[in-house]
């Protein structure tokens, strides 16, 4: 839910730690068996689970991702594979691959072929494929033992990374409406402001990687960027 904070875990599992005689900052922390799915898990293990759409599972990929890393989690492990399917019982761990393996669990049974249930077809790539891919391409060769955390109240969430000595934010809205944020003391001129998920509401509809993003540039005023946030996070980029 959106009032669970891992933030206060982590700093627990540290505060433990350090009690027990660690030095938590020679350290690394991995997080293993981390994701989330698109589809509606439906075996009797996780039954209870609601549908979620490829543009959700795309979204909770970047807050995973980026908060953990803000956290100072050094490697984060996405369960089980970019393919899906684990157990093949129609559990949360058979849909948190991003790309599609051609079953799912219709009937009381994980069945495969063309058009079972909410699968696309084997091979195609879900919209968190290509989320993934775009993070990735936006962060890589950040330094990160810098990372600055902007904001983290009011389901607003805002993250400052910084690039070969350039600023990348990663920002997003937890709300059910829209909300502003205003980030100060922005040095560039201009920033590109990409959204980390691409503008349709499948990747099989995706033709296109390099233009399947919305992106926008935005002059900077008095040093001070604002960004409207919906439900999709946002990468912003210091030219």
């Amino acid at each position: 839910g959106n009032n669970y904070n891992p933030k206060e875990d982590f700093d627990y599992i540290k505060s433990s730690l350090r009690s027990a005689g660690f030095d938590t900052n020679k350290l690394k922390f991995w997080m293993t068996e981390t994701g989330t799915y698109s589809g509606d898990p439906s075996s009797d293990v996780d039954k209870n689970l609601p549908y979620l759409s490829e543009k959700q599972q795309s979204s909770v990929l970047v807050k995973i991702y980026v908060s953990a890393l803000s956290y100072e989690i050094d490697k984060i492990f996405w369960a089980w594979n970019i393919v899906e399917g684990f157990t093949r019982d129609g559990g949360i761990f058979d849909y948190t691959g991003l790309v599609y393996d051609g079953c799912d669990y219709v009937n009381n049974k994980y069945e495969c072929g063309s058009n079972v249930g909410y699968d696309k077809g084997k091979g195609v790539k879900k919209l968190g494929y290509y989320t993934y891919k775009k993070m990735v391409e936006v962060l890589e060769g950040s330094d990160w033992d810098n990372i600055q955390t902007i904001q983290e109240q009011g389901g607003v969430y805002a993250y400052k990374f910084i690039k070969n000595g350039k600023p990348v934010w990663v920002a997003w809205n937890d709300n059910s409406v829209e909300k502003q944020i205003t980030i100060s003391g922005v040095n560039s001129s201009s920033v590109k402001i990409t959204e980390a998920v691409p503008n349709y509401e499948s990747g099989k509809d995706v033709t296109n990687y390099n233009t399947a993003f919305k992106t926008e540039i935005k002059n900077i005023i008095n040093n001070k960027l604002t960004i409207i946030l919906g439900e999709i996070p946002v990468f912003a980029e210091g030219e």
